[in-house]
């Protein structure tokens, strides 16, 4: 597989490993987003080992992590294993003394788990060989929450020894794109939509066939790679995955607030926080609110991992359809004719990045203090409104419309979100109207833009 889009992470990596002194490390990011091909390009002609925490016992993970860092040491195989992990990681720092090695500890905290005492034993090593000891250390992890708590956290043992970090996040629909460059730009953005960019799950994408067949292939197949992800990752990573089942149902198929997820439960809405704020931590939901009013005490809750999204929306309900085989009149029937639909609110997070980018590069006429969605009331038209993208310093205001449909995007739209930012005061105002299939031909002022995705993805 070609190594897409994590130059910046690796050169990084390969920067600090060249100073030749003692070194920590700390890589995280939500699971199958690409930690592990990262660090494994990264170890390619380089002396060490990689140990990889797992759920067990002290046994098991003692006697795995042994035989690591002898291999790290240059020792041979099966000798017996050190009476803990004091002596242990020790070994390792004194060998490292005369000796550039790198040792990589992936899921950290599984190993953590095991020995509740290993972020104290690393600090005092780290501190009694910074000087002399030549490591490179990584701790690797997904668990979110744990990494910037119990790792990176001032109440961590381990605060202040880390000469790096990287979160390591999912790829950018730009990024995404590479990974099936024979596909149209259109294409593109519905894999984006399928994958939220996650590595593994783009990985699973072939280019050399249609994406109807990689729909079916994929997701409408009991044999396909992201047929049961979802449930899968549920399993692994929370204790009661049938109340978050039913979380994630509600929230794909509208219910966005506490009360309505509570009402449909028939629970009391205080019992439905802490499984949201697990869905968080783990990058599958997200917690929005106005970007005027960050403070709102009405948020909503929205599926972040599109292929949970998709997911729910479509494969959940046509299960029984697609055990029987019948996965290609499931995308023909339940799914071809709904995907603009669907596409609609991903085009709103791809033209978000687009917005990313134009900031970055420095294109856009002023500096935001914040962006991203708007709704509540307006007072002139007298009823509820929503802007798909808002950014706006203290003086200025730019409106974005986002429209995912065939066919070209008429002036009235440009007209329809003129009317929607009156309730903005501000003399500084621009428009993007941000279209999939182009516009016709009308004419428009100098603060406004038009964009099409084969501008996006330019």
């Amino acid at each position: 597989m070609k190594f897409i889009g994590r130059e910046n992470e690796l050169e990084k990596l390969n920067t600090e490993f060249s100073k030749e002194m003692c070194s920590m490390c700390v890589i995280y990011g939500r699971r199958r987003v690409g930690k592990t091909y990262l660090i494994q390009k990264f170890m390619k002609e380089k002396s060490g080992s990689y140990f990889v925490g797992v759920e067990s016992d002290k046994f098991i993970n003692l006697n795995h992590l042994s035989q690591s860092i002898y291999k790290a040491c240059n020792y041979d195989g099966n000798l017996p294993a050190f009476i803990d992990i004091d002596h242990a990681f020790r070994f390792l720092f004194e060998y490292s003394v005369n000796h550039r090695i790198a040792f990589v500890i992936d899921e950290y905290p599984y190993i953590a788990e095991s020995f509740p005492s290993i972020s104290s034993v690393l600090q005092n090593l780290i501190d009694e060989f910074k000087a002399t000891s030549k490591l490179f250390l990584i701790l690797c992890g997904s668990s979110m929450s744990f990494m910037e708590n119990q790792v990176l956290g001032y109440k961590s043992p381990l605060y202040g020894r880390r000469s790096i970090q990287l979160k390591i996040n999912p790829f950018s629909y730009k990024e995404s794109a590479k990974f099936v460059e024979n596909y149209s730009n259109h294409d593109k953005a519905i894999v984006f939509g399928l994958t939220g960019g996650v590595a593994e799950y783009l990985v699973f994408f072939d280019d050399s066939i249609s994406l109807q067949e990689n729909i079916v292939n994929n997701f409408l197949s009991v044999q396909g790679r992201l047929y049961e992800e979802p449930s899968n990752l549920l399993k692994q990573e929370l204790r009661d995955p049938k109340r978050y089942n039913d979380i994630l149902y509600l929230i794909s198929h509208g219910q966005t607030k506490v009360s309505e997820i509570s009402n449909k439960l028939g629970v009391q809405s205080g019992s439905i926080s802490p499984y949201l704020e697990s869905l968080i931590e783990l990058g599958i939901i997200e917690r929005k609110t106005p970007v005027t009013n960050r403070k709102s005490n009405r948020p909503i809750y929205l599926i972040k991992d599109t292929m949970f999204n998709f997911w729910y929306k479509f494969v959940q309900p046509n299960l029984n359809l697609i055990n029987l085989e019948l996965g290609h009149r499931v995308y023909s029937e339940k799914i071809e004719n709904s995907i603009n639909d669907y596409m609609g609110k991903i085009f709103e997070k791809i033209s978000i990045e687009y917005l990313e980018y134009r900031i970055k590069s420095e294109d856009l006429r002023f500096l935001p203090t914040d962006y991203g969605n708007w709704w509540g009331n307006d007072s002139l038209r007298k009823k509820q409104s929503e802007i798909d993208i808002l950014a706006y310093d203290s003086e200025n205001y730019l409106f974005v419309e986002c429209k995912w449909r065939n066919g070209l995007c008429p002036k009235s739209v440009l007209n329809e979100l003129i009317e929607k930012s009156k309730i903005f005061n501000s003399n500084q105002k621009f428009y993007w109207i941000i279209s999939m299939s182009g516009f016709e031909d009308f004419s428009y002022d100098d603060n406004v833009e038009l964009i099409t995705l084969d501008d996006m993805y330019a």
